[in-house]
């Protein structure tokens, strides 16, 4: 790993040179303390370093504090080192087995419960969630705000 960092800012570096493209020296977020897979990303485990970077680099790496909002280490994020914003993961609005507020809108009528995911999800996501009662498996979309929408929108 630590030699193939050191090969992509030595191409960074050198490839404004062979290549004509512009590298700038930015100031990136990096980890104070290495970062474990899992673990909610905040604003306060992070301090600034300089690196030379060109066009490609600031499109795939972490670049500003704000990009961390809602996200969690998809891998371990070294001290010191520049994070891959592929290194990243959305937090889940809903999470597998914890219990979650359902609704059924439809003719004006809105029915709510509760419904048991079977997986962890982000807004937008169709998944499988379970009637804690009846032990009825039913898709629903969750929702921005952390529930989930069942049947028609």
């Amino acid at each position: 790993m630590k030699r193939l960092l050191a090969l992509l800012l030595i191409s960074l570096a050198t490839s404004g040179a062979v290549r004509g493209v512009h590298a700038d020296v930015m100031s990136l977020p990096v980890p104070l303390h290495t970062i474990y897979p899992k673990t909610p990303l905040r604003s306060e485990d992070f301090t600034f370093k300089e690196f030379e970077v060109n066009e490609v680099a600031q499109r795939t790496y972490l670049i500003s504090l704000t990009q961390i909002s809602q996200q969690l280490a998809g891998r371990a994020l070294p001290a010191g080192r520049p994070v891959l914003l592929r290194a990243l993961k959305r937090m889940a609005d809903v999470r597998k087995g914890e219990q979650t507020t359902a609704r059924y809108v439809a003719g004006g009528v809105e029915i709510q419960g509760v419904l048991v995911p079977e997986q962890d999800g982000v807004a937008g996501d169709i998944l499988r969630a379970k009637n804690p009662e009846t032990g009825v498996m039913l898709l629903a979309k969750v929702a921005a705000d952390g529930t989930l929408s069942v049947g028609a929108p």
